[in-house]
Parts: C-alpha cells; structure tokens; sequence
C-alpha cells in the first residue's frame, strides 16, 4: 500500500504544482503573444512601404519612380560577409 501512497502524492495536484504548471502556461502565452506582436509590425511596415510606393507611382509616375529606385541599388550585389570559425585549434582537424 506503501507504493500507492507514494504514486498518488506524486501526481495530486498540490497549489505549488497549480502554480508550476500555471506559469508554464503563462509563459507560453507571453511568448505568443510577443511573437504576434512583431508579425503584426513587420505586416505594418510592409502595407506602409508599399502604400507609400502606390503613391509615389500615382504622384510621379512609373518611369520616374523606376529611375529613382535603380539609382538606388548598389552596383554590385552585395554578398553577405560570413565569418568562418577558426578551426585550426579543433582537435580533430589537421
């Protein structure tokens, strides 16, 4: 009868278990949420530039507008630097 004891102590809800698995479920919620939050700005940013580009089209025109935006791009694409790490005191390497 010993082993029962045991097994039902270990899985009745106590208030400091409520309260573990109510801040799990908390934090999760937060999480979420701050995550819906920066989708939400990124979607605001996006309808932002692209209202503004509808504008400066319906403004200026599409040639004028086209000339403005080349003169904006680099020359060159531009490649992303990447750092390699330094492997020369891993060692298993050569």
């Amino acid at each position: 009868m010993g082993w029962f004891n045991k097994l039902a102590t270990k899985y009745i809800l106590t208030p400091e278990k409520m309260a573990e698995n109510e801040l799990r479920d908390t934090r999760l919620g937060l999480y979420q949420s701050e995550r819906q939050l920066l989708e939400a700005e990124m979607r605001v940013d996006y309808y932002r530039n692209v209202l503004s580009f509808l504008e400066a089209i319906s403004v200026d025109g599409v040639e004028s507008v086209a000339e403005s935006q080349r003169s904006k791009l680099p020359s060159q694409p531009q490649i992303p630097q990447r750092r390699a790490p330094d492997l020369s005191s891993y060692r298993g390497g050569a």
